[in-house]
């Protein structure tokens, strides 16, 4: 279970999430939410979760970790780069 702080900047549109981890790690660890100044992942919000994934599996990227939640839907990938993208429709 992932403990620490996360702190959302910006308005109900757009916003960025700043999160602390809560045992002060300063090592790199295999996990983005554990690496010191490491980028968990960026989001998109989306209208159409269904045609953006079949996007998605025809630039060659394979979508994960599917979950219908309050208030919308969402899905991942890693890009080039292997950072993760979150892609997500809200209700």
């Amino acid at each position: 279970m992932e403990t620490g702080y996360t702190v959302h900047v910006g308005s109900d549109d757009s916003y960025v999430a700043l999160f602390a981890h809560g045992d002060g790690a300063s090592e790199p660890k295999s996990s983005s939410y554990t690496t010191k100044g490491g980028l968990n992942h960026w989001g998109v919000v989306v209208d159409d979760l269904d045609a953006v994934e079949e996007r998605v599996k025809a630039e060659g990227f394979n979508p994960v970790n599917h979950a219908d939640y309050v208030p919308g839907r969402r899905f991942y990938f890693r890009d080039n780069d292997g950072i993760e993208v979150e892609v997500v429709q809200y209700d």
